[in-house]
């Protein structure tokens, strides 16, 4: 499906995927984000971007899903819609690639999601994160079957609880964000950390990735065996 709201643009082994919506601060419906998955599906199945640039139009990263936007009729309708954010999840954790978002302004909901699991996230100064769900009365529960995975597990139940929106700062000492830049600066740092990574052996990159993703809910004792297989792997095959 596709949206005029999600635009895909490539030059060489460098995507961007642009949440252009700005009369609604970005705020993503259920088609944007079926065409989100859409695009990220042809991505992964090509292979030929290694890197993914995910950034908004205008002043904001996204402001979360659109509140005005069809709401569920029954539970099933209910649990369609949100698999469509764990839908989204996975098929940015599975893009080969590195993917590195560009946080500015609105980082909220579902914004704040895609950005927390992108690989690199940079944020401008300016910029404010939060899951503002519950003060609508709806428990992000999407949201807190991962974020524990990224900071401290008492810090992600006060974010979801409070819905309290947190500065670029705050962010990066939670461990959410990797890169602070002044505000007219984002876009030119997504480019220098696209050349600082594609100057580096892409099969090591993915591997590393895979690493990560793959370990992330294993034992230390097996993550070493995973390891040990993977690099041997690797080796066999260069």
């Amino acid at each position: 499906m596709t949206s005029p709201h999600i635009k895909i643009s490539q030059q060489g082994p460098v995507a961007t995927l642009t949440i252009n919506r700005p009369e609604k601060d970005n705020a993503v419906d259920a088609t944007m984000m079926s065409a989100i998955i859409e695009a990220l599906r042809r991505l992964n199945a090509t292979k030929d971007a290694r890197i993914l640039l995910l950034r908004g139009a205008g002043e904001h990263f996204c402001g979360g899903r659109d509140p005005g936007g069809a709401k569920p009729k029954n539970p099933t309708e209910g649990s369609q819609m949100l698999g469509q954010i764990v839908e989204t999840n996975q098929s940015l954790a599975a893009f080969p690639g590195i993917t590195i978002a560009l946080g500015k302004g609105k980082v909220h909901g579902f914004g704040f999601g895609i950005a927390v699991q992108s690989d690199i996230t940079l944020a401008a100064e300016d910029s404010r994160f939060g899951f503002p769900e519950i003060k609508a009365g709806f428990p992000p529960t999407v949201v807190m079957s991962y974020l524990s995975r990224w900071t401290a597990r008492k810090k992600a139940f006060e974010l979801v609880i409070t819905g309290d929106e947190i500065g670029a700062r705050e962010a990066r000492e939670l461990g959410l964000v990797n890169r602070i830049v002044p505000s007219g600066e984002l876009d030119a740092e997504g480019e220098k950390w696209s050349k600082r990574l594609l100057r580096l052996d892409a099969d090591a990159l993915r591997a590393c990735k895979a690493f990560f993703r793959d370990t992330a809910h294993l034992h230390p004792d097996d993550a070493y065996r995973y390891g040990i297989s993977l690099l041997a792997n690797f080796n066999a095959s260069r």
